[in-house]
């Protein structure tokens, strides 16, 4: 038997006319009306969005370069909404988005060219845009932090601006505009900068080198307030007070993220917030009196050990500081976004907790860099997890006019089964993968059958299925090695009405295969990587791999087409044509006009 492999062919494709656009998007109107389709979701990291000019060497969901991208993904694979994973603020040492703040925006992802207009003050001029940091990264590829996280970086250029910024009128509509902030965001805003001097007085952002008293300024919620006074009054070695430029940053970044949003949607696509489950030193710190004192939210890594992600909320406290800690995160996720994907969202029903393994008095960790825990007994939730969906989550939803179908709950791993019962028949939909398809589950038609008690009355737009997260192999690894699978092929066959010796024979027939098969149900999503046909996998978990650091090339379109021609991508048009013959609907004019397109974008250039 020759196996077609998708690593060896080679050809560069071509793309659609104007003309051709127009009528694909008539026929793809037509097929998803058809296939009675919902929500169909690229899951984008800032990081991997490509910037064409004035590279900083990290992309940013805030740029004009996102729009593009939106839109052509739109055109040819037709995306309708976009999930931004975590945008927290992060470090050049903890570059996982999982493991960033839960209420200050990262200044890496602000867009600093649009600080050159009149729109921000003219806060930076052209050469300040033209400076060696905004143009020196020239491997498009990849994520350059070291660049962004340099002495002439990202905060650098910031601080010009706010320089700037400082000598405006404090009647300019900028000013006015930085105060308004402030005071719609008390419950977090000035909390974190204050963090900020803290890190600035004791030369160090790590809360562990801090005395004692640095440590605990907010031990109680009211916080030491003589301490507070003087924190407000710490500036850098150029005199400029930290707690000014902080809430400075977080107005800017916060006015960049709203004009996206709008933008996004006038684009006809809805922006998705992912709300990781864990929270950083930042928040813990402003709010230490919600936490348990040296509990972690953890997971099984397998060889009977467990690894802390993050500190754990203290759930005996839902009624009061934890509680309130929850609502305001969710709350500003519903005022930033048009919906939420909560991460690990089983942590805040059947919790993992940890307690963190000391070694010579120090936390241990594996080779890997796994922080390592011992689990301990699960906490009392009340209502069997139920409170913190209906009186917490689906409240700030409802607080914000946000329909509980815009709320996404990761329950995949962990305790994700034995949560179900908590958040079934509440409207919100469940995240799946048919990463590890088989005979008789892991599968969309799987997913939709299910008839045990805890699945009871849930349909098929009660979920969002995809062939993996960014903690997966990309598609291209799944099938060319068979990862996970025992008999994918055979799955994807008889459920699509294919051919499975094909399917076995063909790594490229597999993979449309798996795309087509996610256009039989509601809602679908798939990872930038899979959708462009790239072979980079996001982030490998528990490993010290070069992780978080996939971009898309700045020539994605013919990356894009280039890849279709060989095998790899989402064929938007022959994925539909396989979805409506596996769902039985004849029509013979759609499927052919569809076909047409399936081979234009096969075609070499």
């Amino acid at each position: 038997m020759q196996v077609t492999s998708i690593k060896s062919m080679m050809s560069f494709g071509r793309s659609l006319t104007a003309k051709e656009k127009e009528e694909f998007s008539a026929l793809q109107n037509q097929a998803k009306k058809a296939l009675n389709l919902g929500k169909t979701t690229a899951t984008i990291f800032d990081f991997s969005i490509p910037t064409k000019e004035h590279d900083t060497g990290i992309g940013t969901s805030f740029s004009y370069d996102a729009q593009k991208m939106a839109e052509f993904l739109k055109a040819m694979c037709g995306i309708n909404s976009i999930q931004l994973q975590p945008q927290g603020e992060i470090s050049n040492f903890i570059r996982s988005p999982y493991s960033g703040t839960s209420f200050s925006l990262g200044m890496h992802i602000i867009d600093l060219t649009k600080l050159k207009s009149e729109k921000y003050g003219n806060l930076l001029s052209e050469n300040d845009i033209n400076s060696s940091y905004m143009n020196r990264t020239r491997k498009s590829d990849s994520v350059n932090y070291d660049n962004v996280f340099s002495e002439d970086g990202q905060k650098a250029m910031l601080k010009k601006a706010y320089l700037k910024f400082a000598k405006l009128s404090s009647s300019s509509p900028l000013k006015n505009e930085f105060e308004k902030f402030k005071k719609e965001n008390t419950y977090w805003l000035e909390k974190d900068a204050l963090f900020d001097a803290c890190a600035q007085l004791n030369n160090s952002g790590n809360v562990r080198d801090w005395p004692y008293e640095y440590q605990n300024v907010f031990a109680t919620k009211e916080g030491n307030k003589k301490l507070i006074e003087n924190l407000k009054k710490v500036t850098d070695e150029n005199g400029i007070n930290i707690v000014d430029f902080s809430e400075f940053v977080q107005f800017i970044a916060d006015k960049q993220q709203k004009e996206s949003k709008v933008n996004f949607n006038n684009q006809g696509i809805e922006i998705y917030g992912d709300c990781q489950i864990g929270f950083s030193d930042k928040d813990v710190w402003a709010h230490k009196s919600a936490f348990y004192d040296n509990i972690d939210f953890g997971c099984d890594i397998g060889n009977n050990q467990y690894s802390c992600w993050s500190p754990a909320i203290d759930f005996r406290k839902l009624t009061s500081d934890a509680g309130e800690l929850l609502y305001n995160k969710f709350n500003l996720f519903f005022k930033r976004y048009n919906g939420v994907r909560i991460d690990a969202a089983w942590q805040l029903i059947k919790p993992i907790l940890c307690e963190p393994v000391k070694e010579y008095g120090h936390d241990k960790f594996d080779s890997n860099g796994n922080k390592l825990g011992r689990k301990i007994s699960s906490p009392y939730i009340p209502d069997d997890g139920r409170y913190i969906i209906k009186n917490i989550i689906l409240k700030a939803a409802d607080d914000n006019n946000v329909s509980h179908d815009r709320v996404f709950l990761e329950l995949l791993g962990g305790n994700a089964y034995d949560s179900l019962d908590a958040v079934k028949n509440t409207g919100a939909q469940l995240i799946h993968i048919t990463r590890y398809s088989k005979q008789d589950w892991g599968r969309v038609k799987h997913y939709e059958a299910r008839s045990d008690n805890k699945y009871q009355n849930m349909r098929p737009g009660d979920y969002t299925i995809g062939i993996g997260t960014h903690d997966d192999p990309t598609l291209i690894e799944q099938v060319t090695t068979r990862k996970d699978s025992v008999n994918k092929a055979g799955t994807l066959a008889r459920d699509l009405n294919l051919n499975s010796f094909e399917l076995n024979s063909s790594d490229k027939k597999l993979a449309d295969a798996a795309f087509a098969e996610l256009f039989t149900t509601k809602n679908q999503f798939a990872t930038l990587p899979d959708i462009l046909g790239s072979d980079r996998r996001i982030n490998e978990p528990n490993t010290k791999n070069a992780n978080w650091a996939y971009r898309a090339t700045k020539d994605y379109e013919k990356e894009y087409f280039d890849n279709l021609s060989n095998g790899r991508g989402l064929n938007f048009a022959d994925a539909l044509v396989k979805a409506l013959k596996a769902k039985g609907i004849n029509n013979p004019a759609l499927i052919n006009g569809l076909k047409k397109f399936d081979a234009i974008l096969r075609q070499p250039e």
